[in-house]
This record gives C-alpha cells, structure tokens and sequence, in this order.
C-alpha cells in the first residue's frame, strides 16, 4: 500500500504543471522583479523607434554573486527564451508586445545531452 501511494504522489508530481512567475512591463522605465529559483531578476523596458521595445534584465543570486545583465531588443511578437549560467533549472522568456513586455520564469527538469 506504501508503493502505491507512493507511485501515486510522484505521478502527479511529474504530471503537474510548472507554475510560471510573471511580470510584465507596461510602462516605459518601468521596474518589475522576479525571484523564482536561485536568481533575482530586475527588468526594466525602454522604448525604441518603430514599436520596438530595449530591455535590461539584472540577475543576481541570492548568495550575494556579481550580478550578471542581460540587454536586448524586442519587436512585437518576439520571443527569447533562455537559462542563466549557474541556474539551467529555470527558463526564463521575454516576449514584446505592441506596448509592454512579458517577463517569465519557470521551473524546468534539468535534461543532459547524451548519446
């Protein structure tokens, strides 16, 4: 009966979805924060010509590491998605919309190239 309700539990666990943290950037200097995993994020957006939005991403352990930042461009409907070195367990996705940009982090297994 302990097996069972073991298999049980750990099915659902695998089964569950991840929950995602999100932020969005709705304003132009705007600063959200995230704090999923091992890394804080601070973000903030500028506004480029043409619609297109620059962010700045700041990650930064919690065990007081040096920051690391991140700088890009996105245009409307642009996608990136992307893990920190030091924190492949969290995936984080930045996507442009037309007047604000989503931030995301979520929980993801770790997977190992093999053969």
């Amino acid at each position: 009966m302990k097996t069972i309700l073991l298999s049980a539990v750990a099915s659902l666990a695998i089964a569950a979805p991840a929950v995602a943290e999100v932020a969005v950037l709705s304003a132009p200097l705007q600063a959200e924060s995230l704090h999923s995993g091992a890394l804080d994020v601070v973000a903030y957006r500028v506004e480029l010509p043409k619609g297109a939005h620059e962010v700045t991403a700041v990650f930064r352990g919690r065990t007081n590491e040096e920051p690391q930042r991140v700088v890009m461009r996105l245009e409307d409907q642009d996608e990136v998605q992307f893990s920190m070195p030091g924190e492949p367990q969290t995936l984080y996705t930045f996507t442009g919309m037309a007047n604000a940009v989503e931030i995301s982090a979520q929980g993801v297994p770790v997977q190992l190239a093999s053969r």
